[in-house]
């Protein structure tokens, strides 16, 4: 989820409905006037619009061949169709507890489910509290029109999401920095693991976190080859996702003598 101004064409939608807006080259998804969900560019339906959406694909750089990814939060399905596309032989899950987010799949051009792509309608608490063991990667963006629901950032549900990691996974999740509660969920992520965590600020105001399950670090010249290698592959920034973890203001193990 970002932050926008409002859009003049859009005034008058209820503040608490969830509406598309379509133009020649995009379609975006609203929450309300001022929280802008998705975007899709018409060109490049499975590309990512959002700064904060990329720096969550930095788990690429230490995860390269997850057999499973699991996001919590489709809303567009940018991330889900990007993991599809880079991981064509991963199960990439998605769990989204909105039926008018699943609704508009198909404007979005969310792929049907397969045996590689899924999009289950659910609740991503409940679904992580009946898991163990069953992913690599975890992508938490699961934000309404109201912000980060309580019942996804509780000490109880990242407890869930440690234990539904597979040994050497990690955790991704989306924290706004405006939010009352960012400090207290960025406590509750590093208590539960173990303080082996990252985080890269964006400019939008997101702050993305990264936790590490058990992961031991490559060499950093080897993580930096490979950043360098999916810029060209996929154009995202990797190199400078890196430097920005390196570079956290709350980073005490995380290549320190880089």
């Amino acid at each position: 989820m970002s932050k926008i101004a409002k859009h003049n064409a859009i005034d008058n939608t209820d503040s608490n409905e969830l509406y598309l807006h379509e133009t020649r080259q995009t379609i975006t998804l609203h929450f309300n006037h001022n929280a802008l969900q998705s975007v899709m560019r018409k060109s490049e339906p499975y590309g990512l619009e959002f700064e904060y959406t990329k720096v969550m694909m930095g788990f690429m750089l230490f995860i390269t061949e997850p057999k499973n990814i699991l996001l919590v939060g489709l809303g567009g399905g940018s991330m889900s169709k990007f993991c599809h596309k880079h991981f064509p032989e991963t199960v990439v899950t998605t769990i989204e507890i909105s039926r008018e987010v699943l609704a508009m799949r198909s404007t979005f051009m969310v792929p049907a489910n397969n045996d590689f792509f899924k999009v289950l309608e659910g609740d991503g608490a409940k679904y992580l509290s009946q898991k163990n063991n069953i992913s690599e990667v975890i992508l938490l963006d699961g934000y309404n029109g109201d912000g980060l629901p309580d019942a996804l950032c509780s000490e109880q549900f990242y407890a869930d999401c440690y234990q539904a990691l597979r040994p050497n996974g990690m955790l991704v999740a989306n924290l706004w920095r405006k939010d009352a509660n960012f400090r207290r969920n960025l406590a509750r992520i590093n208590s539960r693991f173990d303080k082996r965590v990252v985080t890269v600020k964006c400019d939008s105001g997101n702050e993305i976190v990264f936790a590490f399950k058990g992961i031991e670090l490559p060499p950093f010249d080897d993580v930096w080859k490979l950043a360098l290698q999916l810029k060209k592959t996929t154009g995202l920034n990797f190199s400078q996702f890196l430097e920005d973890m390196v570079f956290s203001t709350r980073n005490a193990w995380f290549y320190t003598h880089v």
